[in-house]
């Protein structure tokens, strides 16, 4: 049923009320539907096959070392320690398979957290240094900083040992305001000193999201080598994830690509 409403300018607009029908749904014979499943498995096929070239046929492709050349060149002008490199990795799974995730030990972390140990036994001082604190130490070390002998301004946490809590507290109104005083209830008192420093440090979580992985690998002011063996890192956990998933279809890691913050993408081995 039309309707009209008149407009001061003399003008009429007109409108339904009637209800909108939908099409009706179109049915499909048995023959049509396995046309459509067939269609959809070639295309799956396809999908896979080419995620399986190497890397080297792209146009796109490039090794590494040369790779990050010309990243570096698309980022001349701008601070290196601002632009970032991201990589970009392809997964080829059926529906229904759980996305892949883990996490990755970078040989040299994003951030450069500088990390305060304070632990008796001389055996854990060398394990947390290892693991990427840069000063451990027990009694003595409480001894220089109550001297004024340690800067603490470079520290960006602290974390001790059970055993060394109560030789802290005389250098309490050092560490306090700072935010360097470890205390069980932050989770800076453990046991493991460096189990902490790697579960919390130097570990980069990761989870695919529809089907890429990407993350942040480094700065441009890394090195190649740095960035090269982050690199490693990233593809190892990635293909170790791989080989975890619980699926009877198989995931497929395709195209791999490294860019910069301003620069372009370029295809890599992975």
């Amino acid at each position: 049923m039309l309707k009209s409403t008149a407009q001061g300018s003399g003008l009429f607009r007109f409108f339904t009320t009637s209800r909108v029908l939908a099409a009706p749904k179109v049915k499909r014979t048995p023959e049509q539907l396995r046309a459509l499943q067939k269609r959809a498995e070639k295309r799956e096929a396809a999908v896979a096959r080419n995620a399986r070239r190497p890397a080297v046929e792209n146009p796109l492709y490039m090794p590494v070392p040369t790779a990050l050349r010309y990243l570096r060149a698309a980022e001349v002008g701008r601070p290196t320690n601002e632009a970032v490199i991201t990589l970009q990795a392809r997964v080829v799974s059926k529906k229904g398979v759980a996305p892949l995730q883990g996490s990755i030990k970078f040989a040299r972390p994003l951030t450069d957290t500088q990390i305060l140990v304070f632990a008796s036994d001389e055996t854990m001082q060398q394990t947390a240094l290892a693991a990427g604190a840069r000063l451990a130490g027990g009694k003595e070390l409480v001894d220089k900083i109550a001297a004024g002998e340690i800067d603490l301004s470079v520290f960006d946490r602290a974390v001790a040992t059970p055993d060394m809590v109560s030789a802290l507290r005389p250098v309490a109104r050092n560490l306090g305001p700072k935010g360097l005083m470890p205390a069980p209830k932050r989770g800076t008192v453990v046991d493991d000193v460096a189990k902490y420093i790697e579960d919390n440090i130097s570990l980069q979580p990761f989870r695919q999201r529809n089907d890429h992985i990407a993350l942040t690998i480094g700065r441009c002011d890394f090195s190649d080598e740095d960035l090269l063996k982050n690199v490693i890192a990233v593809s190892e956990a990635v293909k170790a994830a791989v080989a975890a998933a619980q699926s009877k279809s198989p995931t497929i890691l395709g195209q791999t690509v490294l860019s910069t913050t301003h620069g372009p993408g370029i295809v890599i081995d992975f």
